[in-house]
């Protein structure tokens, strides 16, 4: 069997009636969803399926919801198609999925974390004041001086998501975006895109949330790892449990490094990659950062149907 790379969504890849086909065709799905509703003590199987959208985009909802339908959509194919990952690894939240998947936590405290975690993310700034947005074509020698030189205390611009050579983005107080956007115009990037999101996330400005979280997971029992974890934080394969609790921390409020941790996975000779959950974002990602090596999107039964031979 070839060495598999599976990755996981993060906030971005939600949309309405994401893992509605699964569950009207899967009795263990539908037990997921039904176990999900219970721990949350809300029907979260309603607003994956049917919205409203903009409840679904709220990131103590969102978070939950696609570790919800990433997970489902994992043990399906992990029934359906045999295979063992070399490694595991998501995209911010996705990486609480691929630990769930990896053995560390449980279902139940996978579930009810992410719905923290979302929760103190969103009250960690106020409302209007925090704010992301994504530079294509950027360049780091000359953005990175300019952050640096904006930022100060709490008025700050950093970099918190390097998601591939031809896409960064930037977090912080949304007017030093806002400035350091202006300064490098023309020089700094192609097109900046200010994003539709509700906070500064991997900013400084997630320092707190990140003590409550902590919090949180000191709490839980973790359990051992079977396949091991790509870390957001250094792009380390992570196997040791007792490590992971200080990576979730510190990811809170440090930049995911998703184009390194890609990168580490094939130099440790991952030869296929699934991207396991809604949409195809990490895909794209991954067909720039990688071009060689092939990824797949698996997200319907016609997608697991479709990997069995590509796999082994």
């Amino acid at each position: 069997m070839k060495k598999i790379g599976v990755v996981f969504p993060g906030q971005g890849s939600q949309k309405i009636g994401m893992g509605k086909r699964l569950y009207e065709g899967f009795d263990s799905v539908r037990s997921i969803f039904k176990r999900a509703d219970d721990v949350l003590g809300f029907p979260i199987t309603e607003l994956c399926f049917n919205g409203p959208e903009d409840e679904l985009r709220q990131t103590y909802n969102t978070q939950p919801a696609l570790l919800l339908v990433s997970y489902a959509i994992w043990e399906v194919l992990k029934d359906k198609v045999e295979l063992r990952p070399t490694f595991v690894a998501g995209h911010s939240l996705g990486e609480y999925t691929a630990l769930l998947v990896s053995g560390f936590f449980s279902f139940d405290d996978a579930i009810r974390i992410t719905r923290k975690r979302g929760l103190y993310m969103e009250e960690a700034c106020p409302k209007g004041k925090g704010g992301m947005v994504a530079l294509i074509g950027a360049d780091m020698e000359k953005v990175v001086p300019v952050l640096e030189d904006i930022s100060h205390d709490d008025y700050v611009a950093v970099p918190a998501n390097l998601n591939s050579a031809e896409q960064v983005v930037l977090s912080g107080d949304i007017n030093a975006l806002k400035e350091a956007v202006e300064k490098l115009k023309g020089v700094g990037y192609k097109k900046a895109v200010f994003l539709n999101v509700s906070g500064p996330f991997h900013s400084p400005l997630m320092k707190e949330a990140a003590e409550k979280l902590k919090g949180e997971l000191n709490n839980i029992k973790p359990l051992d790892i079977n396949i091991p974890v790509l870390s957001n934080v250094d792009a380390e394969p992570v196997i040791d449990k007792n490590m992971v609790i200080d990576k979730l921390y510190r990811q809170m409020f440090s930049p995911v490094l998703w184009e390194a941790s890609v990168k580490r996975m094939v130099k440790e000779g991952v030869e296929v990659f699934l991207e396991v959950g809604p949409q195809k974002v990490l895909s794209n990602l991954i067909k720039r950062i990688t071009p060689d090596v092939p990824c797949y999107s698996i997200e319907e039964i016609e997608d697991i149907e479709s990997i069995r031979g590509i796999i082994t």
